[in-house]
């Protein structure tokens, strides 16, 4: 039952959420934002996309009757490092689009509010695996992260000494109390979308063994809604920062950097800004809480490694614009790793990050990484597991380091879901010879999987869907079905396997099963599917999109839109010059050998 001042709210939040501006935020940021995610949809969210008018026009009844409910998040685990993991959350494709369309009308508003120029956030770029000189969007904008550390090198230089703190387990420990006064303060206009915005996130923090929901903790997600959010929780120590006339400091989400002349100045500021977050229920870590000479800051910000990554690049990308080898610079990364790997130089301070951009750099020149550097850095380096692979799936000859992999697992080493999962997606990713040699590593990693746990079982139907047989795969759904049937995202994935049945005596068995099921996720992308497979209907909805190639991918197709081209290979009512044109746009990765084995 709504209060009497519903209307207001609805009429207010019209606003904002109508089915225009839902369109345009879906097209602009969200899609592929979604592509983005740790852990891949079926589809890619394709089934949203080419019925995006009727979707929308939905949302907007659903808020403006207030009849929105936000659905359970997809929420998994990362490791941050030593075996302790924060748990990340991916909202449905319909929360994700409501969560941006409101925070990005918040953040028009509210980055006129910010009391000083000295914080630095952004929404994310929202350009697919942007990269620039070496350095991947991670918190947001790419452009926004090289402003704070432009501004944290420029007093390092001129400040005696340099006070290096964040928060501890800041997003966690964020009350919506305090957050909904603080921003109360600010005297928002759009305040009923921020009142949708919270209310939201609210339902997506983590309530298990039916305990009763406690109103603290932004969910963590990678998406711009919690981001801003934690942002702007942090405008009062700004204000506080920016009224210390002698002191310069810069701040990026909860890392906080600030420059002193001494060290009783800043003993005295980390007492007073720590005393000023406790009456937010929050503090800092002491554990990373650090005061440095000049000279230590310039170590620990890497500002020389920094400088000299930055000429790289920008050689790397001048050789490439006048046609010249890379083969010197790409021998001067390869030396760099191993040098840093082997004095230990990216343990300490921002070290993690110049290996980041070392890496990237490194991986369109084919730089190789040896076999102990590549354990080590699958082993203990988990911020760096994804940048690792990345170079990994995209190298010569990737197979040859399967034994690692496979050694990894058999060691229990990887404790969270998010390691197995991209280790998963980069070997379906990666174009490996079809042998009796990458077929028992496959099945060694296949047998630790525990298909008993979701993110097992998601992981091991993402390799099956590749490198299994049908026999494989459907013997694996019909044991699994109690498992898969209950969420969304593993139904979806499940009925994305309907190609590699199409033609096979196994189709009716599978269609039975997802039938049975009796659940909507899995219905729609077996329909979706199947409109790909016969008649004219998916084809023509997905042309532009199954035609379009992604060269940071081995293949340059991904996984999920192979199945789908595989759909369309079967379907005997698309024109034999539609069907010879898709085998040429994708000749390269119907030549991958696992590719070819189950293209008709």
């Amino acid at each position: 039952m709504h209060s009497p001042k519903f209307p207001i709210k609805a009429k207010s939040l019209s606003d904002v959420i109508n089915v225009s501006r839902l369109k345009t935020t879906w097209k602009a940021r969200v899609r592929d934002a979604m592509r983005r995610q740790p852990i891949p949809d079926s589809l890619e969210h394709l089934d949203f996309h080419v019925r995006l008018d009727a979707i929308c026009t939905t949302i907007e009844a659903e808020v403006l009757t207030g009849a929105y409910i936000p659905n359970s998040p997809i929420r998994f685990l990362s490791e941050k490092s030593k075996g302790l993991c924060r748990q990340l959350v991916i909202p449905s494709v319909k929360d994700a689009l409501i969560l941006q369309t409101l925070s990005d009308a918040l953040w028009s508003e509210i980055r006129t509010k910010a009391p000083t120029k000295k914080s630095f956030y952004a929404p994310s770029d929202h350009q697919f695996s942007k990269i620039i000189k070496g350095h991947a969007n991670e918190y947001g904008s790419v452009n926004a992260w090289l402003a704070f550390q432009e501004s944290i090198f420029g007093f390092a230089k001129s400040k005696k000494f340099i006070v290096v703190t964040d928060i501890a387990n800041y997003y966690d420990s964020i009350s919506y109390d305090h957050l909904r006064n603080i921003l109360a303060d600010l005297s928002l206009a759009r305040e009923h979308a921020l009142d949708l915005l919270t209310y939201a996130l609210s339902w997506m923090l983590w309530q298990p063994d039916y305990m009763p929901r406690v109103p603290i903790g932004l969910p963590q997600s990678n998406l711009d809604a919690p981001r801003l959010l934690a942002h702007s929780f942090l405008f009062e120590i700004d204000e506080l920062l920016s009224l210390r006339p002698k002191i310069d400091f810069a701040r990026y989400m909860d890392d906080i950097d600030i420059g002193v002349d001494s060290v009783s100045e800043a003993k005295e500021i980390l007492r007073d800004l720590d005393l000023a977050l406790q009456t937010r229920q929050v503090r800092l870590n002491s554990g990373k809480t650090r005061i440095l000479t000049e000279a230590e800051a310039v170590r620990h910000f890497k500002i020389r490694e920094n400088l000299l990554l930055d000429k790289l690049a920008e050689k790397i990308e001048t050789n490439r614009s006048l046609g010249k080898s890379n083969l010197r610079e790409k021998c001067k990364i390869e030396l760099a790793i191993r040098a840093g790997m082997r004095r230990r130089t990216f343990e300490v301070g921002n070290g993690e990050k110049i290996l980041k951009r070392l890496v990237n750099l490194g991986r369109p020149l084919h730089a190789d990484i040896n076999d102990d550097v590549f354990y080590s850095l699958l082993c203990g380096w988990p911020a760096l597991r994804q940048t690792v692979l990345n170079w990994w799936q995209n190298r010569v000859a990737p197979e040859t380091k399967l034994p690692l992999i496979v050694d990894l697992f058999s060691k229990g080493t990887l404790v969270d879901d998010a390691a197995k999962m991209d280790i998963a997606v980069a070997i379906v990713s990666a174009r490996l010879e079809k042998c009796k040699f990458v077929n028992d590593h496959i099945a060694a990693i296949l047998k630790y999987l525990d298909h008993t746990s979701s993110w097992g079982l998601y992981s091991k139907l993402w390799l099956l869907s590749k490198y299994g047989s049908d026999a494989e795969v459907m013997s694996l759904i019909e044991s699994t079905v109690s498992l898969w049937v209950t969420q969304e995202h593993l139904s979806r994935l499940v009925a994305r396997l309907y190609p590699r049945f199409v033609g096979s005596p196994l189709r009716v068995k599978f269609e039975a099963i997802i039938r049975r099921a009796g659940n909507a996720w899995s219905a729609s992308v077996l329909q979706f599917h199947n409109e790909l497979s016969s008649g004219t209907v998916g084809y023509t909805a997905i042309k532009a999109f199954v035609f379009a190639k992604n060269t940071s991918l081995p293949n340059t197709i991904s996984h999920a839109k192979f199945l789908m081209l595989l759909s369309l290979l079967h379907n005997p009512d698309i024109a034999p010059t539609a069907v010879a044109n898709l085998k040429t746009v994708h000749n390269w990765a119907l030549t991958d050998e696992y590719y070819a084995h189950i293209a008709p």
